[in-house]
């Protein structure tokens, strides 16, 4: 989807840090996830500035709350386009910007 909205630049943050090491690193190889690394690894190639990077899961809770919503969904497969956060996203990124002890990163806007 970024591709296709044109976005140039990416940032992939995961709080599992082995994975993090495992897609960073490409001469890993894990046999039992390598057709899905060697995928992400050539994905996220394709974005002329990317990072991958570990957050704590602290940090992450909006990722989390959103993956949730995704599961919650009765639907084999299909994209959802959120032009605008959900309440429950909102809430929980004021939390986080009123709470930055739990982030490993600072952002300066």
């Amino acid at each position: 989807m970024a591709k296709q909205l044109g976005i140039d630049n990416i940032c992939v943050e995961m709080d599992a840090d082995f994975i993090v090491f495992l897609v960073s690193s490409p001469s890993v190889v894990n046999l039992m996830l390598e057709p899905l690394l060697t995928d992400c690894r050539n994905l996220i190639k394709t974005f002329p500035n990317h990072t991958v990077t570990h957050v704590f899961k602290e940090a992450n809770g909006c990722a989390d709350c959103l993956a949730r919503m995704g599961a919650a969904l009765n639907h084999d497969f299909d994209v959802h386009l959120l032009y605008n956060p959900p309440d429950v996203v909102v809430d929980l990124l004021a939390i986080e910007k009123a709470e930055t002890a739990y982030c490993n990163r600072l952002i300066v806007s």
